[in-house]
C-alpha cells in the first residue's frame, strides 16, 4: 500500500520556480576551501551563489555554498518551517573572488526545514538565493528529499538520501494530473542527486512534483513555473 510520507505547501522561490531559532555552527567559518582575490573597483558589485546544497547526517543538515563575488560581502543563513518567517542561523563576511562554506544545522526542524541565503554586497544592496527545501524522514529506506532548483539552468534538483537500496520515481502533473515529465532510477544507499534537466524550459503554470520510493513512499510537491 502506498503511504503519503511528506507534503509540502506552496513557497516562493527567489527563481522562475516556486514550491508550493535554533542554533547552527559554522565548520568553516572564515575559513575558505578554495580562494583568490580578483576586484575591480570600476565594476558593478555582483556576489553569484553557484550552489547550495543540504545532505542529512546524524540528526543534523549539513549545508553548503559556494560564491562568486567582485567585492566584499555579508551573507547570512536563514531558516524557516514555512517558507514566510526566516530565522538567521549563521552568517560570513569576505571578498574572495571564490569560496566555499559549509555550515551544520545542529537543531533541524523534525520536518520540514526551509534555507535561503540572504546577501548583501559593499553597496548594501540586499539580494536572496533560491530556496532550498529539505524534507527530513523516518522510514524503512528513505532518510531525506531535497529540492531546489538549479542555480545556473533554472531546473528542478532532487537529492534523495536512501537507507539501502532503492527503485526513485519523479514525475511532475500539471494540474489536471496529466504527465509532463518523468525519470527513474535505482537509488543506492547514501546521497543520490537528479537533475530534471528540461523542467527549467517548461510552460509557465502550476505543476505537482511527485518522489515515489519504492512504488510505497512518496513525497508531492506543489510547484508554481513564473
Amino acid at each position: 500500500m502506498e503511504r503519503i510520507i511528506g507534503t509540502i505547501k506552496v513557497f516562493a522561490f527567489a527563481c522562475a520556480w516556486a514550491i508550493a531559532t535554533p542554533l547552527a555552527t559554522l565548520a568553516n567559518e572564515g575559513k575558505l576551501k578554495k580562494e583568490k582575490t580578483a576586484h575591480s573597483s570600476d565594476s558593478p558589485a555582483m556576489v553569484e551563489i553557484v550552489s547550495f546544497t543540504g545532505v542529512s547526517t546524524q540528526n543534523k543538515i549539513d549545508l553548503a555554498c559556494k560564491v562568486k563575488s567582485n567585492c566584499c560581502y555579508s551573507i547570512f543563513v536563514e531558516r524557516s518551517r514555512n517558507g514566510k518567517n526566516f530565522y538567521t542561523i549563521g552568517s560570513f563576511s569576505d571578498d574572495k573572488a571564490l569560496a566555499e562554506y559549509t555550515l551544520s544545522d545542529e537543531s533541524p526542524l523534525r520536518q520540514t526545514n526551509i534555507y535561503r541565503l540572504k546577501i548583501i554586497d559593499s553597496w548594501g544592496k540586499i539580494s536572496y538565493s533560491k530556496l532550498m527545501v529539505v524534507q527530513l524522514y523516518d522510514t524503512d529506506v528513505l532518510n531525506m528529499v531535497s529540492v531546489t532548483p538549479n542555480t545556473l539552468l533554472n531546473n528542478l534538483h532532487i537529492n534523495v538520501q536512501l537507507k539501502n537500496k532503492a527503485m526513485i520515481v519523479m514525475r511532475i502533473t500539471d494540474k489536471d494530473g496529466n504527465e509532463i515529465f518523468k525519470q527513474k532510477d535505482t537509488g543506492t544507499e547514501g546521497f543520490n542527486s537528479y537533475e530534471m534537466e528540461g523542467t527549467g524550459n517548461m510552460m509557465p503554470g502550476n505543476y505537482f512534483l511527485e518522489v515515489l520510493v519504492n512504488s510505497k513512499d512518496r513525497l508531492k510537491v506543489p510547484l508554481i513555473k513564473s
